[in-house]
């Protein structure tokens, strides 16, 4: 035979249980903790790259614009004349080698690690990376951006990256189109600029670890505190229902007994018309009339008594 409960069954039972105040705030505080916990940490560390990209482009622009003051006077007719060359020749010719000679000077000491620079036309004129002169970028945003006197810029993660020096691995780098300018003329070119900012992000990293575990200690706290009260109202609920089942089980088996005796008496009040109808002997009425006052003896215990 299959055990099946009815809903008003199921219904009658949880009526017979206490909230569990306990559980619900176990299961609810502990998801709330971790999406506060997760939600503080992830809104840090966006902070701080948002903050980290703002000063590294304005450091490239700086940067820049020193290139531009001391080596664009010297190379800007090579430069100008660039589109004009094919990608390989602009790779011989000797301009080249020394435009990345004084851009080795000029950067030496500094973090950056790779520079480029276009024409107005958005062809690449230079780059350390020579592989990548005569590209064209004139569709790409950040060129765009520069090209009308803005500033882009943005981080990437580079598992290889082709430097000065060679290839490097494993790299986090700001990468910022800047408009050249001398004085308060027109835009005459493009730079971009790469800028090695994987020891800063690192210190991010650790200030995101170092605030995450501090977050979780404080609220690991706050959650045992509010543990506690929380358990003590618990156990209070469960003392409050439990006392209140035994007074409505009370209420119950009085008003069973008043029952039984509202029956008694409908049956000896019966008996005694019927005696009197019969003319019965006097003791056997007595009788019925002592139990009835026996019963209303036994009714004292749960009869409210009223205040004078």
């Amino acid at each position: 035979m299959q055990n099946s409960v009815k809903p008003e069954e199921k219904r009658e039972t949880n009526k017979k249980q206490p909230f569990q105040l306990l559980r619900y705030f176990s299961i609810t505080s502990l998801v709330a903790f971790l999406l506060v916990a997760v939600s503080l940490v992830t809104f840090y560390r966006q902070i701080a790259v948002n903050e980290l990209i703002e000063i590294g482009g304005s450091k490239n622009a700086a940067i820049t614009q020193s290139f531009s003051n001391v080596i664009w006077p010297e190379f800007e007719e090579f430069l100008g004349s660039a589109s004009s060359l094919s990608a390989d020749e602009i790779r011989a010719h000797p301009e080249t080698a020394r435009l990345r000679q004084a851009l080795l000077e000029q950067t030496s000491g500094l973090s950056v690690i790779k520079v480029k620079i276009y024409d107005l036309k958005g062809m690449t004129v230079f780059s350390t990376q020579e592989s990548q002169i005569g590209e064209d970028k004139s569709q790409n945003a950040g060129f765009l951006a520069a090209l009308n006197g803005g500033l882009a810029s943005e981080l990437t993660h580079r598992d290889t990256f082709s430097a000065f020096e060679g290839e490097i691995e494993d790299r986090d780098v700001i990468s910022s189109y800047v408009p050249i300018r001398r004085g308060g003329s027109a835009v005459e070119g493009v730079f971009e600029v790469y800028d090695d900012v994987t020891p800063l992000l690192e210190i991010i990293s650790v200030a995101q670890r170092n605030i995450a575990i501090g977050v979780a200690l404080i609220l690991v706290l706050l959650y045992g505190i509010l543990f506690l009260l929380v358990r003590r109202a618990d156990n209070l609920i469960r003392q409050q229902f439990i006392e209140q089942q035994q007074s409505q089980a009370e209420i119950q088996k009085a008003y069973k007994k008043e029952e039984n005796v509202n029956e008694f008496f409908r049956f000896t009040l019966l008996n005694i018309i019927e005696y009197v109808n019969r003319g019965n002997e006097k003791e056997e009425l007595l009788s019925y009339l002592e139990q009835i006052k026996q019963q209303f003896d036994e009714l004292k215990y749960w009869i409210p008594k009223k205040e004078d």
